[in-house]
Order: C-alpha cells, then sequence, then structure tokens
C-alpha cells in the first residue's frame, strides 16, 4: 500500500526518481537531466537489468537517413497509419510516437547509436525495422554512459516497493525502496517516474492475466516482478489493455533458453507430429503461437530450414541456440524425435506448393519472411538441413498502466495522479485488440515515452 505518512527523514532526494534503468527510464533520466534537474534511478537488480539488452532485432522509425540511401521513401504518418491498423492501439499515444519517432532516432545517434540494417516486418509495407550496431546490449551500454557521464546517481540492489502520497495534496512526493534489509525513503521534490518493466517473472500475476501462458518461458531480465504495476494499482491508478498483457512472444530453444528468430526468416514451424498449423510469415507471429498453445498447452514446436535459408538468415537468430544438422529430412526427424516419414509428407507438401503455384497455398504463406522481406517463400530442398527444438516465450507485455500523452499516470476516473508517471513496459495503450502487435512498438514506445515523461516531469 501507498505511505500516508510523510517520513521524518529522507535518505536520498532529488528533483525526479525513476524506478528502473532500462529502456524507458535511462531515457528519462538522461532527458530530465539535459533539463537541468537533479536526477536519482533506483534499480533492483547490480546493473541495468532490461529487456533491452535481450533484444537482437530493431526498432521502427520513419524517415530515415538509412531509409533514404537505401531508397525507401517513407514517413511518420505512414507509421501512424500502419501501426493504428495493425495494433487497435490509442490513436492519442500513437500520434506522439509518430511524430516524434525521428527525433527520437536522431537523439540516439546523437549520443553514439548507429542504425547498420532495415529488416521487414509485419505490419510494415516499407523496411522500417532498424537494427543497431551490436543490438539492444550495446544501446543499453550507450544509454548508462550516458547517464553516469551526466551526473545521475544510479542507485543499484535499490528495490522501490511502495510510494509516497502526501495526503492532504494526494500528490506523490517520494518513494520507499528496500536495500540491504533496510527500508530507505527517497523524496521526489517534482516527480517518481515508473519504469520497471512487465511482469512476466511473476507466476501469479501472469496466471491471473493470462492464464493460457503460464507454461511459457520467461525471457525478460529476471527484475520483471511487477513491482511497478502493483504499486500504481496500490494507489488507484487505472489499466489499459491489461488483457492483453500477457501474450505469447517468439520461440525460445528448448535446449539453451534462448530466443530465436528463423521463425521469421524463411522457416517452416511444426508441432510434435510434424505437421505445420500456420503461416510462419504472416500477420504478428503471436498470432501463429496462440494457435500452437490452443492445440498443444505446453506450446511444444520445431522450426525447420535448409542451409540456403541460414545463410540469409542473422547469425543471431542461430548462434545461440542448439541446431540439429543433418543431410536428409528423414535424419533430421529422427534426430529431433519426430516421425519420419510425417515431416518428409509435410516439407514435400509444402515444397510442392511452391513449386505449382509459388506459394504456400495451404496456410497461404506468401513471402520469405524478415530476411528477405516479401520475397516468394523459399523452398526447403537444400542440403544440409537443420532443425530447432523450442518452446513458447513471454518476452514483453503489452498492457499495463494507462497513461496519457504526457506520461502521467491516470487514476480509474480519468484524472491524472500528481507526481506519478510512467513509461515502457509497465504502460498499456500502444496494444488494443487480442492477437495484435506492431512489431518493434514495444521498444519504441518506450524510447519515446521515456523521453516525454523526463521532459514533462522535470516541467512541474
Amino acid at each position: 500500500m501507498p505511505s500516508l505518512q510523510i517520513p521524518e527523514t529522507w535518505d536520498g532526494e532529488a528533483d525526479v526518481i525513476v524506478v528502473g534503468a532500462g529502456t524507458a527510464g535511462l531515457p528519462a533520466a538522461i532527458t530530465a537531466a539535459d533539463r537541468g534537474a537533479e536526477v536519482i534511478i533506483l534499480e533492483t537488480w547490480s546493473g541495468p537489468a532490461s529487456s533491452l539488452a535481450l533484444i537482437a532485432g530493431g526498432t521502427p522509425f520513419a524517415g530515415t537517413d538509412l531509409q533514404q540511401e537505401n531508397g525507401i521513401q517513407d514517413s511518420p504518418e505512414e507509421l501512424f497509419r500502419e501501426a493504428v491498423e495493425t495494433s487497435g492501439g490509442s490513436p492519442e499515444l500513437w500520434r506522439v510516437v509518430a511524430d516524434t519517432q525521428l527525433e527520437t532516432y536522431e537523439w540516439l545517434k546523437g549520443l553514439g547509436a548507429k542504425a547498420v540494417e532495415l529488416w521487414s516486418a509485419p505490419g510494415n509495407i516499407v523496411m522500417r525495422i532498424h537494427r543497431w550496431e551490436g543490438h539492444g546490449a550495446h544501446l543499453l551500454k550507450i544509454l548508462r554512459e550516458t547517464a553516469e557521464s551526466k551526473g545521475i546517481k544510479i542507485l543499484f540492489r535499490h528495490r522501490a516497493r511502495s510510494l509516497v502520497l502526501n495526503p492532504e495534496t494526494n500528490r506523490v512526493i517520494g518513494i520507499k525502496a528496500e536495500h540491504a534489509d533496510e527500508t530507505l525513503n527517497f523524496k521526489a521534490r517534482k516527480a517518481v517516474i515508473l519504469a520497471t518493466g512487465g511482469f512476466i517473472r511473476n507466476k501469479e500475476l501472469v496466471k491471473e492475466y493470462g492464464p493460457y501462458y503460464a507454461n511459457c518461458v520467461p525471457v525478460t531480465p529476471p527484475t520483471h516482478l511487477g513491482d511497478g504495476l502493483k504499486m500504481a494499482l496500490d494507489l488507484g491508478a487505472a489499466t489499459e489493455g491489461i488483457g492483453l498483457a500477457v501474450c505469447p512472444s517468439i520461440s525460445v530453444c528448448t535446449e539453451t533458453n534462448r530466443t530465436t528468430t528463423l521463425h521469421g526468416s524463411g522457416s517452416i514451424s511444426v508441432t510434435r507430429d510434424a505437421r505445420r498449423w500456420a503461416d510462419e510469415a504472416g500477420p504478428p507471429y503471436t498470432i501463429t503461437l496462440r494457435e500452437l498453445i490452443r492445440q498443444y498447452p505446453d506450446g511444444a514446436h520445431f522450426v525447420i530450414y535448409d542451409s540456403k535459408i541460414r545463410e540469409v538468415a542473422s547469425p543471431e537468430s542461430y548462434r545461440q541456440v542448439k541446431e540439429y544438422k543433418k543431410d536428409s529430412i528423414k535424419e533430421l526427424a529422427q534426430a529431433v524425435g519426430l516421425h519420419p516419414e510425417a515431416l518428409v509428407e509435410t516439407v514435400s507438401e509444402y515444397n510442392s506448393n511452391i513449386d505449382k503455384y509459388g506459394y504456400d497455398i495451404k496456410y497461404g504463406r506468401r513471402s520469405w519472411g524478415a530476411s528477405l522481406g516479401n520475397q516468394p517463400p523459399p523452398k526447403i530442398d537444400t542440403p544440409p538441413f537443420y532443425a530447432v527444438k523450442c518452446k513458447v516465450s513471454l518476452s514483453s507485455l503489452k498492457g499495463g498502466i494507462r497513461i496519457n500523452t504526457r506520461a502521467q499516470v491516470m487514476n480509474q476516473y480519468g484524472d491524472v495522479i500528481p507526481g506519478l508517471y510512467a513509461a515502457g513496459e509497465i504502460t498499456g495503450g500502444l496494444t488494443g485488440k487480442p492477437e495484435a502487435y506492431y512489431t518493434g512498438s514495444m521498444t519504441l514506445g518506450a524510447f519515446v515515452f521515456g523521453r516525454l515523461a523526463g521532459e514533462n516531469a522535470t516541467a512541474l
């Protein structure tokens, strides 16, 4: 519960207290510091434990220099239209994202980030996904070093537990945190920004908001325990899309527990019966995996591909997984425990359809996937052949606390909770319908609303 008793003494004080040193928290802190604010970041882990460090993919931006260099015409308006149509999210929040995403891209570049490659993704008509040099881990390193260079105090192993509310003004004025078996009080002269990520590591919350996916493998940082959500709910915060929050994400290798994007790079996916069940390169892969879980609650499946598919796939998609490699489909099936004749039949049917019709008529697959965008799907016919044993992961939440276009937290009556902001995975609003996700929106939204929270929190 929130603390309604103002502490007699404070163990730390700053203009802005940011909770979470991650994808949204670090941009929020940097932006606030650039506007002259004194900032303290409270982080549960011993270092920045952000989902950004786990991301091998990229971020959607429209109208960038990299797109122009590659002859791609794009615009913020096109991003806005496609994002709202695909996600069903709040047009008001997406308007903010679309109007500021190019500025955010330039801001990241100004810190030292470098976009080096463009990818295609469902929901984007043009190649809009920008992959960063060194991927998310290097980008997180840049953000941390920038924050430290600006004198921002990052207090690690400080787990925020409850907000401090002034009972006379109903304004958030601080936060209580645990550190080394002590409870410490931190005063926020202007505002508190919640950027604690999601709650995928909290089994009870997953069961409450997404019981069908309780057996999925969590691949988020260990700090995603729902602390920020619980603190905000205790204060009467409203939620947005919380019923959509828990949804399946990309495949994860059963034997290494590392995610892989091979499913979107030309391969096919089959069940333990060696049968395909959906278009692997179609609408967001979360839809495909939802359908799998409805048939097989444990989410077990196998990604199958050949040497030419592997050659054009991103190395990060297979570098940290266990690959099974054989010279024939039959041998491959035997190696991973699938019925040999069934897998041979599945692959033969798939290849035959592409030969006859130019696409897969069974599930309507017409494109290669992320590696080569909308090029026709490849046959699986060039040895050696590969397989990865997989399960379904939970990698991010698509709902959470309700915020307005200024990143202020709203209560159940539609009013602003004074002194409280939120950004990143802890928030909802960018996804508004089941089985929908605009690729990369979690990262882009965290960057945009993190910076927005830092800017507006200092204006009080």
